[in-house]
């Protein structure tokens, strides 16, 4: 990602914050209150990739 592209979401989210602070608080507070089921999703996801590849792998789709 380049550094213009970094720069201009910072400024999106900096905007935000300066014209919604009530909005921002209420939705991190939500993500907040919910973030084991994201960990465990994130986790799930990172798992049956892993599970994916190591198939691929046995199964002789990967050339040595």
């Amino acid at each position: 990602m380049s550094l213009r592209r970094i720069l201009f979401i910072l400024l999106i989210l900096l905007i935000l914050v300066i014209l919604r602070p009530g909005v921002v608080k209420s939705e991190v507070q939500r993500i907040y209150t919910q973030r084991n089921t994201i960990w465990r999703l994130l986790s799930l996801v990172v798992i049956l990739y892993l599970l994916y590849g190591l198939y691929t792998i046995w199964s002789g789709g990967y050339d040595w």
